[in-house]
């Protein structure tokens, strides 16, 4: 019970630092090529801890994404919520598949998001909505391992 205040706090600070991490300035463009932490980091949670990170809380930081980049309110909540729900039922067999299986899946995850917010946002509709889905494939392994380590580190169970 001791690690529980300790496991949510590195939790929260995690979903903090992807946060800052989308609003880094970057260079018109790079832009497009952004890739998605929140929703890793939310994907790793949600396969790790899944008695944590539910849809409620998927929810609750897509509405405060939503709200944080401007956008339509409830797009990114919805979005986060929809895709945490389907990580929830496939989770166990998620976390068997290989690093490469899973970067796959992210990267189908982060383009169902985007498709979301095309449907919502036509005027954004365009080529763009695959470059985060395939830098965030890229670089799932390392935020796998980041977090894998932080996890470990902290000892969040």
């Amino acid at each position: 019970m001791q690690n529980r205040p300790q496991g949510r706090m590195v939790l929260f600070i995690t979903i903090i630092i992807a946060m800052i991490l989308v609003i880094v300035p970057m260079p018109d463009l790079l832009r497009p090529f952004r890739p998605e932490w929140v929703l890793m980091t939310l994907l790793y949670w949600a396969m790790a801890l899944p008695e944590r990170v539910g849809i409620g809380f998927a929810w609750t930081v897509g509405l405060l994404m939503d709200v944080m980049l401007g956008g339509a309110l409830g797009i990114l909540a919805f979005s986060y919520a929809l895709v945490i729900y389907l990580i929830l039922n496939l989770h166990l067999r998620l976390r068997q598949y290989p690093i490469w299986q899973q970067a796959l899946i992210v990267m189908s995850l982060v383009l169902l998001v985007h498709i979301i917010k095309v449907i919502f946002s036509p005027a954004d509709a365009s080529w763009t909505i695959w470059a985060p889905a395939i830098v965030s494939t890229l670089i799932w392994p390392i935020v796998f391992a980041v977090l894998r380590k932080t996890r470990r580190v902290f000892g969040v169970s």
